[in-house]
């Protein structure tokens, strides 16, 4: 999430994906580094060239800072610290530079960078603040200099001036960034609601809309993952097949929106035995159902098997005329895997072969192969 030097000297940054806390982040890097460039530069300056060694070291104290600053936000990935850290560094020694430097060689010129910079380091709204409370105490500092400073130069339309420029900057600053924050707001909002939107999309592509149980093609996706999770964690992994008995019959008889409603309450039934994160149902097709199921041993598969069939039994078949029983009856066949490498036509093929025999059989049973 931290930029690369080069993209911080060249300022040529990549975007992966649009956060404001990601553009903060960039914004608080950019800012950091080139005041760190800045100060080792004056530095320089004033110790060879100008030989002014007090401004010097207000330069090496805030050089050395900012590092700090930028160590704390590079490395230890704490924005907010170095957020507010940087902020009090430049504050104090802006103000520093102001008290001692009197407005010459055109040091009154930082001062102007205080608002941008704060408003970048902790937000429109605390900046602003922030700004207004050090210009509170940069004009009260200023003011008696008034035909003092710079050989008297620095007079009171100066001071205005200076005062006016001030709080331009600071107009500008604010709505700039307080605009910013609120489009970000915003962009973050709709993306947010796009995400939830492709969540929803994505569920509805790996679901049955009917029963709520996932269709055929998530079968296919999570089945090898499931197959090597059992095989890697020595559990036992079993595969089947559920079909409704006389279906047809009764969807012809009675209409599809009673077909649908026995659909659901096998699907009801399914999810509520079978809810544990390792097992899945699926609605394949039709009156097709099937699911996989993960246990310690053959004895807690043929448990849950035993399970889902007697609670589908037990449920009655509504508006069903002269029945041959009243109770929904299901055919099942299941494959507990044993095979070492993964072949899901092999597997499904088993089981098919097992809810074959269990209909040619009489139905109303479970087959095991």
């Amino acid at each position: 999430m931290q930029p690369k030097l080069k993209e911080l000297i060249f300022a040529s940054f990549s975007f992966e994906e649009h956060s404001p806390l990601y553009i903060k982040i960039l914004m608080l890097n950019a800012v950091l580094f080139i005041t760190v460039v800045i100060s080792f530069t004056f530095l320089i300056v004033n110790i060879f060239v100008v030989h002014n060694y007090l401004l010097s070291a207000i330069d090496a104290l805030m050089l050395f800072s900012i590092l700090y600053t930028l160590y704390l936000l590079r490395h230890k990935n704490e924005h907010q610290k170095a957020g507010i850290l940087g902020t009090a560094i430049i504050f104090f020694l802006f103000l520093s530079i102001v008290i001692t430097q009197h407005g010459e060689s055109f040091t009154f010129i930082w001062t102007y960078f205080f608002a941008p910079f704060a408003m970048i380091t902790l937000s429109a709204k605390r900046g602003l603040i922030t700004s207004l409370i050090f210009l509170a105490i940069l004009f009260s500092i200023s003011c008696t200099g008034i035909d003092q400073w710079q050989n008297g130069e620095w007079d009171m339309t100066s001071y205005f001036r200076f005062i006016l420029a001030h709080f331009v900057i600071l107009y500008v600053m604010y709505a700039i960034f307080h605009a910013n924050e609120k489009a970000n707001e915003k962009i973050e909002e709709l993306r947010q609601n796009e995400r939830e939107q492709l969540r929803l999309f994505e569920k509805l592509s790996l679901t049955d809309p009917l029963t709520g149980l996932y269709n055929r093609r998530f079968l296919k996706e999570i089945f090898p993952k499931q197959f090597y999770s059992a095989k890697r964690n020595g559990r036992t992994l079993a595969f089947f097949l559920l079909d409704i008995d006389f279906f047809k019959s009764y969807n012809d008889t009675h209409g599809h929106q009673l077909g649908d409603d026995l659909l659901m309450k096998v699907g009801h039934i399914l999810k509520e035995e079978l809810r544990r994160g390792e097992d899945y149902t699926f609605r394949i097709g039709g009156d097709e159902f099937a699911g996989i199921l993960i246990a310690s041993d053959k004895e807690g598969i043929e448990m849950k098997i035993g399970k889902v069939f007697q609670r589908i039994s037990e449920q009655h078949i509504e508006n069903n005329e002269n029945p041959i029983t009243p109770f929904i009856t299901v055919s099942v066949g299941v494959h507990i895997s044993d095979e070492e490498t993964y072949d899901f036509k092999e597997i499904y093929d088993i089981t098919d072969t097992a809810l074959y025999k269990a209909k040619a059989e009489g139905r109303n049973r479970i087959v095991f192969l």
